[in-house]
C-alpha cells in the first residue's frame, strides 16, 4: 500500500498527529511508499527521525498564490507517487485536495480528517453556515471521513452530514518511556497555583479569554506561563508583566516542563481532539479547559480537570477554587488513568490501518483502479527527507 500525506500547515497540531501515525505506517509498509507534502517553510515542525519522502511547496500565507501552489503540488505528487490512499489534514488541504483528485484519471481513495472543522463554533454565522455547506458538499467526494473525538458525530449529523463514509479513530499518542512518578501531597496551601497554557496565541484558543481573567486574580494567587505565539490572529496581544511568555519550545520537552506545573489551561472556543490535552494526561497533568468541543467527553469535572464556562467573566476564579480545594494528587492520578483507558497510540494506528485497507480492498474489488501490488514509489534519489529537486527551507 501506498500513502500520501497532504497538509496545508504543519504548526501546532497537525504536526504532533502526524508524528504520532508516519512512524507506524513507515515500519509497517515501508519509508519508500509512505510520502508527506507539507510547506517547505514549515518543514522543520516535524520530527528530523521520520524518513519518509517529504515533498515541499512554497507557502506565504492563505492566499491565491498559496493555495494555487498547493493545488499544483497535490496533483505533482499524485502523478509522481501514485498513492492508493491520499490522506489529507485540515480544511484547507481537504478542500483542495478533494476537488483535484475528483478531476484525475486514475483517482485514488481519499481519506479526510479536519483535526477541527471550520464551522464547530460557539455560534451560527453566515461564515460557519457557508463552511458546512462546502464540507457537507465536498464530503461526497471523500471515501473516508475520519472523525478523531466523539464530539463530531453529533455536529456532523446536526449539519446534516451523511454519516455513511464517517469512522471514529479517537486520537491517540505514544506512551512515556517511563511512567510519571505519583504527585506528592500539597504542604503548602497558600502557595500560588502554578498554571500552564500551550498553543497558538489565536483567538480559537481563548489565550484573550485567560489573560483577561487571569488579571481579575487576586495578586499571588496564581502564576502563568505560556508557551506559544501569534500564527493565524494580526492584532495585538498585550501580555501583562506578571505572565511569562516562553516561546514555542520542542514537543519532547514538554513532559518535563508538565512536571513543574498544577494544571494545563485550555479555554478553547472550539476545538477538535487536541493532542496537547492527551499529551497533558499522558503526563498527570490535569486540564482546565472550556466546555466546548471535545473536552466534556473526556474531562469529569472536578475528577481528572475542571470544565469552564468561558462565556462567563471570572470562569479562571471558579476553577482555581475547585482546584484549591481538591485532592491534587488524586486528581493526577486520575489525567493519568484518563490518559491509559481512551488515548493510546496503538489503538489509533490499527484503526487507520483497518480503513485505509478496507478502501484499498474495496477499489481492488471493485476494479477502480489496477490491481494492487507492492510497489515502491517512482524512481527517486532520497536525500534525507527529501528528493532532488525539491523545494528547500
Amino acid at each position: 500500500m501506498r500513502i500520501l500525506h497532504v497538509c496545508e500547515s504543519l504548526i501546532g497540531g497537525p504536526a504532533s498527529y502526524l508524528e504520532e501515525i508516519l512512524p507506524y505506517q513507515i515500519q509497517k509498509f515501508g519509508a519508500d511508499k509512505v510520502a508527506l507534502l507539507a510547506p517547505a517553510n514549515h518543514r522543520e515542525s516535524i520530527a528530523a527521525s521520520i524518513n519518509c519522502f517529504v515533498g515541499t511547496y512554497e507557502r506565504t500565507g492563505r492566499n491565491f498564490r498559496s493555495i494555487l501552489a498547493l493545488a499544483l503540488a497535490i496533483r505533482k505528487s499524485i502523478k509522481r507517487h501514485d498513492p492508493d490512499i491520499v490522506h489529507l489534514h485540515s480544511s484547507l488541504a481537504g478542500a483542495i485536495g478533494r476537488v483535484i483528485v475528483r478531476g484525475m484519471l486514475r483517482r485514488p481513495r481519499v481519506v479526510y480528517c479536519a483535526h477541527c472543522w471550520a464551522f464547530d463554533r460557539p455560534r451560527s454565522t453566515a461564515f460557519t453556515q457557508f463552511c458546512a455547506l462546502v464540507e457537507r458538499n465536498l464530503s461526497r467526494l471523500t471515501d473516508a471521513i475520519v472523525n478523531i473525538s466523539s464530539h463530531e458525530e453529533p455536529l456532523l449529523r446536526k449539519a446534516g452530514f451523511s454519516l455513511n463514509n464517517a469512522k471514529l479513530i479517537v486520537s491517540g499518542i505514544k506512551d512515556l518511556a517511563s511512567p510519571p512518578d505519583a504527585r506528592p501531597p500539597v504542604t503548602d496551601h497558600r502557595a500560588p497555583l502554578r498554571l500552564l497554557f500551550v498553543g497558538r496565541l489565536d483567538s480559537q484558543k481563548g489565550i484573550d479569554l485567560l489573560l483577561r481573567d487571569f488579571a481579575l486574580l487576586k495578586p499571588g494567587r496564581a502564576t502563568l506561563r505560556i508557551v506559544g505565539a501569534k500564527i493565524v490572529d494580526k492584532g495585538d496581544l498585550i501580555i501583562p508583566p506578571e505572565v511569562e511568555l516562553l516561546g514555542w519550545v520542542p514537543r519532547d520537552t514538554l513532559p518535563a516542563l508538565f512536571g513543574n506545573f498544577d494544571a494545563l489551561v485550555m479555554p478553547s472556543r472550539w476545538e477538535g481532539m487536541p493532542l496537547l490535552a492527551i499529551e497533558a494526561l499522558r503526563s498527570g497533568l490535569p486540564l482546565v479547559c472550556s466546555n466546548h468541543g471535545a473536552f466534556p467527553y473526556f474531562i469529569k469535572d472536578g475528577v481528572n480537570g475542571v470544565l469552564m464556562d468561558i462565556n462567563t467573566s471570572g470562569f479562571l476564579d471558579s476553577a482555581l477554587t475547585i482546584l484549591e480545594n481538591t485532592d491534587r494528587p488524586a486528581m493526577s492520578a486520575a489525567a493519568r488513568a484518563t490518559y491509559v483507558a481512551m488515548f493510546r497510540q496503538e489503538q489509533m494506528n490499527r484503526d487507520l490501518i483497518g480503513l485505509y485497507d478496507s478502501l484499498v480492498q474495496t477499489t481492488s474489488q471493485s476494479k477502480r483502479a489496477p490491481t494492487l501490488q507492492s510497489r515502491p514509489m517512482k524512481a527517486e534519489r532520497m536525500i534525507g527527507h527529501r528528493a532532488v529537486g525539491e523545494s528547500r527551507q
